[in-house]
């Protein structure tokens, strides 16, 4: 846990300038006003719902301020040299490409049962939204999976590890005991309003009717499916927009990566997404430094099943 803070000091010392820093506090601030006052992305991916069409949308959304931190950067340090890199512009456009079709496609299972309902014939009706909602986790997942997998066999496998993806250079045990500290702060945010709507996340979309089966077992089905997500999530964050743009940015790709990694949150409760900058600061400079992405699993799996556990306990006096 030493090592943690070592790394975060050592990270802040390196890229600390206060104009910079400001600048990407007001990117965040003014995006946050935005969405959390006037419900930015929601009121607008509701009126898109095409996949295709929420593609752009959220290409726009994540592209405007990643570049916008990259280019506060630049005139903060005086240092423009990585702006007329066209590798850095082809890499930053596929990483943004990729991102938001994985975002956009978590809708497309809800879309074809909505628009296209025969596709869905072959499953029990009673079971079609609970499929729906399974699918919109493992489908982006796949989807979204192989354009980095084949840019890292083509570009970085002699390099590096698949993003993060090795466990040489870190001490897993620590990462387990940063979840228990955690426990009590999950405990008193499930207490709130936000969260007891938001969650469990299992009860969106559940069977009434199970057909005779164990509610148990889709319980655990959807589970993994979600937990699936995160695992992505980690592979994609700190691992591609970390690793696979260390060689050209070093510790400045993830600030930028905490920008856009905080967008992703914005249906969540206000405390989530905010709590999201400080967890995907840490998670970046651990990955960083490491070079492995399994502590960050670890914390966000474990935070992950750690609310929905809350989010049912919750429940129990509801009911």
């Amino acid at each position: 846990m030493r090592a943690i803070v070592t790394y975060v000091k050592e990270f802040l010392r390196e890229q600390w300038n206060a104009p910079y820093i400001a600048a990407v506090g007001l990117i965040l601030g003014v995006l946050f006003l935005l969405n959390y006052r006037f419900d930015l992305e929601t009121s607008i991916t509701s009126r898109l719902p095409h996949p295709l069409v929420l593609t752009g949308f959220y290409f726009v959304f994540f592209s405007v301020p990643y570049f916008l931190t990259h280019i506060a950067y630049a005139i903060a340090k005086k240092d423009f040299v990585i702006l007329h890199q066209h590798q850095f512009w082809l890499l930053s456009l596929f990483c943004l490409s990729v991102l938001s079709v994985y975002i956009a496609l978590h809708d497309l299972p809800r879309y074809i049962l909505n628009n296209h309902p025969f596709i869905f014939e072959i499953v029990p009706s009673e079971l079609q939204r609970f499929v729906a909602r399974c699918l919109s986790n493992v489908i982006p997942l796949v989807v979204a999976g192989v354009p980095l997998i084949s840019y890292w066999r083509r570009v970085d496998r002699r390099e590096m590890p698949l993003y993060g993806f090795s466990a040489k250079t870190i001490k897993l045990r620590t990462y387990f005991l940063l979840l228990l500290f955690l426990l009590p702060l999950v405990v008193g945010v499930s207490l709130t309003g936000d969260f007891q709507a938001a969650y469990p996340r299992y009860k969106f979309g559940f069977p009434e009717h199970t057909m005779g089966m164990e509610k148990g077992a889709f319980v655990g089905v959807f589970q993994l499916c979600y937990g699936s997500d995160f695992v992505f999530v980690e592979f994609f964050f700190r691992g591609f927009m970390v690793l696979a743009f260390t060689r050209l940015l070093g510790t400045r790709a993830i600030i930028p990566m905490v920008v856009v990694y905080a967008l992703i949150h914005f249906e969540k409760p206000l405390l989530e997404a905010l709590s999201s900058i400080v967890g995907g600061l840490v998670l970046g400079v651990i990955s960083y430094r490491t070079k492995s992405i399994y502590g960050g699993i670890i914390l966000h799996l474990g935070i992950a099943y750690m609310m929905e556990i809350a989010g049912t306990l919750q429940m129990v006096p509801r009911q």
